[in-house]
This record gives C-alpha cells, structure tokens and sequence, in this order.
C-alpha cells in the first residue's frame, strides 16, 4: 500500500490545541430532575400544598434511581420551593421572599461590595420602582405614604424611629411598583445600608433634608408625574452619597468595615 505523503504528514505533526477546551459535561440527573420540578413550581402548574409524587412514583417515571430522586427533592427542600408534610410527604412551599433576600444579601456580603456598588445599584433600581409607583400605585398605596410621611415628620428629633419610617417609605414605594423582580433585587441593597443609615443620621438637618426629598417624591406621584418622580428619586439618591462624602467617607469602603467609619465620622460631628 502507497503512503501519501500528505497522510504521513498529518501523523507526523503534532496534535492541534482542543477545540473546545474542556469535555462536554452532563448534567447529573438529580440536578435535571429538580430542575424539571422546580420549573413546575415556578411556573404555577403545581401550587402551594399540591403533593410531590413519592419517591418511588419519581423514580419510575424519570427512570433514575431512588437516591437520585432523594437527591433532587433535598436540592428543592434546601431551596425552600417544596417542604415535608410528614416523614414520606413532600408539598409545595409557599414563596419564601425572606429565605432569597437572606441568599441574595449573604452573596453581596461575600463579595466585599462597597458603598459605591450599592449606590449604583440604587441609581438605577429606585427611579425605576418610584416610576413604576407612580403609574401603578392605588389611592390606598398613596395614603400609606402621606401617613408615613406625617409620622417621619413627628419623627425628626427620634432617629431610630424616623430611620425606620424611611426605610418602610422606600419599601411601600417598591411594593407599589408591582415588580416583584425588582422588590426582590432592591430588598437586601436596602437591609444592607438600613443599618449605617440609622448610624449615620443623628441630626434633624440631616433627617429634615431627606424628608424634603421624601415629599417632592410623594409630589410627582400623586400627581401621576412618572418621569419627574423617577428624577426626584434619582436626585436622593444622590444626595445621600453627597452625605456620605461630607462626611469624609469614601466611596471605595466596604459596607461590612463601613460601620466603624461611620461611627467614627458620626464622633468628629458630635465633637464639633
């Protein structure tokens, strides 16, 4: 037989880098189990109580083995979507918004996010929910806000009070936009900062300013002014970061080491 030198070339040269990189991977089958359940949950085919087959009904029909269906039922537990009515009786959880703000807000911690990051993430989260607010928000939504309002304004001198008025301000804000995607984006950045804000505001000048924020907002919705709301709440955003800036804080501080700042920017104030 005739070797083409063409062939022996080919042999002879080295083996090319790989295409690809890395092999192809396949999914283990508890995780396409769960997967499959879990899109059926979310979905709202199954509902909150409805029974999760048994194992051995699972295990059949997914013709995988019982541990694998133990497997992807423990993914589910784990993740709040399905809990055990008795030893053998698995059902469908009701959301749990807690447990994911938890999830979200461990996630930001661990990845040493600054002040910068999160005021970032306020100027494009709050505009958007105060927009939304103000075309979807009910009469009742509205007279929520004005109350809070009164309060915040009773409130001044009180900054634990009035810190926690202002959060439950911007949070009827997020619940009025009906976005529940951005509730949920929004929640862990607000309990992230609620505890330096109320550190951080120990004076009626302070409170006092961010409650004139508070009202122009309230302004623009009950009025039904979307743009000019989404302004008034971009413009508070960032006034809080002048705040922090003038009080000698930088942007770069990680919010877990950012308590000792403040409170030591909260002193130099004091002893002024």
């Amino acid at each position: 037989m005739v070797e083409h030198p063409t062939d022996s070339a080919e042999l002879a040269s080295p083996r090319p880098a790989s295409f690809l990189g890395e092999p192809v991977r396949v999914t283990r089958a508890y995780e396409e189990l769960a997967s499959m359940i879990r899109r059926r949950i979310v979905s709202g085919e199954l509902s909150v109580g409805d029974r999760i087959p048994a194992e051995s009904t699972l295990a059949r029909e997914a013709q995988v083995s019982r541990s694998t269906v133990r497997e992807a039922l423990r993914t589910l537990e784990e993740a709040g979507l399905i809990v055990r009515a008795s030893p053998k009786v698995m059902v469908v959880n009701s959301a749990d918004d807690d447990r994911a703000v938890r999830n979200l807000e461990g996630a930001l911690r661990s990845r040493n996010v600054t002040f910068k990051d999160l005021h970032e993430a306020l100027l494009i989260l709050e505009p958007e929910l105060t927009r939304l607010a103000a075309i979807r928000g009910e009469a009742d939504d509205i007279a929520e806000l004005e109350a809070n309002l009164a309060k915040q304004a009773e409130s001044l001198d009180d900054f634990d009070a009035w810190s926690a008025l202002d959060q439950e301000f911007h949070l009827t804000i997020a619940r009025m936009s009906g976005n529940p995607a951005l509730v949920l984006l929004g929640t862990p950045i607000s309990d992230l900062l609620a505890p330096l804000l109320s550190v951080f505001m120990i004076s009626t000048g302070l409170t006092q300013r961010a409650l004139d924020f508070h009202h122009r907002i309230l302004e623009e919705i009950q009025v039904r002014d979307a743009d000019a709301a989404a302004l008034m709440a971009r413009k508070h955003v960032n006034d809080l970061r002048s705040i922090w800036e003038q009080a000698g804080l930088e942007l770069e501080l990680e919010i877990e080491a950012a308590r000792d700042g403040v409170l030591l920017a909260v002193a130099g104030w004091q002893s002024q």
